[in-house]
């Protein structure tokens, strides 16, 4: 059934549509979708807008992170100062008991038969050697803990490379250059990396300690900084505006390496972000949130 005729008229030709009520309602609910998308999408942006966060807050919160790692290693550090503490001790109490032989913790002293011995200088020497024992103990069993954790840590990627909101994550996506996206695949390219949007010069920082491999223009990734942390671990940071470091460079974690731009092939300002194992790219998600992994199993430990 028509439910709306439209007619053109030529001199030579008539133009005519009919539009049947079924037609109307599929317009209208084609209409209807595309508004649903557009406000969807402008809520997603929105609310990514209010997901951004400053780069202070997340210096302050990496900074505040690395604290908490200190002090679980001050447990160590404090338990190797009670034992010299309890080293002196144990060894004034063995020079009181025979001045005449070596004060060590191996050989044992018997009463001096020429100086007079304080009471209870034996049994507070027995608690010396008790005390002494277990505090040993105790800090070689906070150091096994400690020291492969610190040693990993160090060195591992393990925070976020800047503030922003991810815009684009790994794997396969649609490529905004057609043959030029990074692996150069056409239509359906591969991403090596992730993507994180913010303003124009939002700081950039390393994401672990280690050495400067490359520090300058990178064809695609327009200006680039490539980092080595291990024989097998490196990490590249892509679409900078501006670098504040050079090759051969020792940074550390938290350093500033440049800040964010659109250079090279980039649709717009955002950091391209990758972490390479033996030389290829892996998903840098999970790396994001491996430094707050480990302390909290150092809290639990502790």
């Amino acid at each position: 059934m028509r439910w709306l005729t439209v007619m053109v008229v030529f001199s030579h030709r008539t133009f005519r549509w009919s539009l049947t009520r079924k037609r109307m309602l599929w317009g209208l609910g084609g209409a209807a979708a595309f508004w649903a998308l557009a406000m969807i999408g402008s809520g997603y942006g929105v609310w990514a807008s209010k997901k951004i966060m400053s780069f202070s807050r997340l210096q302050k919160e990496t900074q505040e992170q690395q604290d908490q790692l200190r002090s679980s290693l001050d447990q160590a550090q404090a338990l190797d100062a009670e034992v010299v503490a309890l080293r002196k001790q144990l060894t004034e109490l063995l020079k009181l008991l025979d001045p005449k032989a070596n004060a060590n913790l191996t050989t044992p002293a018997g009463p001096s038969s020429t100086a007079p011995v304080p009471p209870g200088t034996q049994e507070r020497l027995a608690r010396l050697r008790q005390d002494l024992d277990r505090t040993s103990k105790q800090a070689e069993a906070v150091r096994a803990r400690m020291e492969p954790v610190v040693r990993a840590w160090s060195f591992t990627p393990s925070i976020p490379p800047t503030a922003g909101y991810m815009s684009s994550s790994y794997g396969v996506r649609l490529s905004p250059f057609s043959r030029a996206n990074e692996a150069e695949d056409g239509i359906l390219g591969y991403h090596s990396g992730i993507d994180i949007s913010n303003a124009l010069d939002t700081p950039v920082q390393a994401t672990a300690n280690g050495e400067v491999l490359e520090a300058g223009w990178m064809d695609r990734y327009g200006w680039g900084v490539r980092i080595s942390h291990s024989q097998d671990k490196e990490t590249l940071y892509g679409h900078l505006n501006h670098l504040e470091v050079h090759s051969g460079q020792q940074v550390t974690r938290g350093q500033i390496l440049g800040t964010m731009g659109r250079s090279g092939h980039a649709t717009g300002i955002h950091l391209h972000y990758e972490v390479r194992l033996n030389g290829k790219p892996v998903d840098p998600q999970p790396y994001l949130r491996l430094q707050r992994q480990w302390l909290r199993a150092i809290s639990r430990q502790s």
